[in-house]
């Protein structure tokens, strides 16, 4: 009897084992912590990176050592799985990493960044939602973090995330809006913008 109940136990571990999306992410050293790929077409969502990736396959890294963009859009309405965010205002496009009009930021330089987002979800207009609602920040398809605006009896609220990022060249980070149980979203303003830290030494 106790057999028969490690082995049933065993099985059920294997078979909540296999159903977790968890992958290695693109880059990642040989036994590094696999990180859950939440997008696995990141490369193509967004139109405007077609563009950024021809301008990086012959560019170099700037002299000025400048990488820096900062975007704003509006009136985001979506519901289901992850949408990416466009943004349609761009304040600040330095390095040539950033797509205006689209919702890409991929790395002329490999290096740490620093990265932020913030939104404004309203549940007044479109029949939006008021529970939980996210921004999630994106390298690769993978997770890195989300700001998250929390279920509450008011209309409008707030969410922000910042995070630092080691990027190779040529990686991507975009941001994807969210809702608990996949209910409508309404972001009445959102903003993303980042910068490079500091550009890695020479042959890293």
């Amino acid at each position: 009897m106790k057999t028969s109940r490690v082995v049933l136990l065993s099985g059920l571990v294997s078979l909540l084992g296999a159903g977790l999306a968890w992958a290695e992410e693109p880059g990642a050293a040989p036994g590094a912590r696999k990180a859950r790929v939440l997008f696995a077409d990141y490369k193509t969502v967004d139109p405007t990176t077609a563009r950024e990736a021809e301008l990086l396959a012959g560019a170099r890294c700037p002299e000025s050592g400048i990488v820096a963009f900062s975007a704003s859009g509006t009136g985001h309405v979506s519901e289901g799985e992850l949408v990416l965010l466009r943004y349609a205002t761009t304040h600040t496009q330095e390095g040539n990493g950033w797509g205006e009009g689209g919702g890409t930021f991929v790395a002329p330089c490999t290096g740490l960044y620093f990265f932020n987002v913030s939104f404004v979800k309203d549940a007044y207009h479109y029949g939006a939602t008021a529970n939980d609602v996210f921004v999630h920040v994106l390298k690769n398809g993978t997770g890195k973090g989300r700001a998250m605006s929390g279920q509450g009896h008011v209309d409008r609220d707030t969410g922000a995330y910042s995070v630092t990022l080691f990027l190779e060249k040529g990686d991507y980070v975009q941001t994807f809006a969210a809702s608990d149980g996949n209910l409508k979203r309404h972001l009445l303003e959102y903003n993303f913008t980042g910068h490079l830290v500091k550009q890695a030494a020479h042959g890293l």
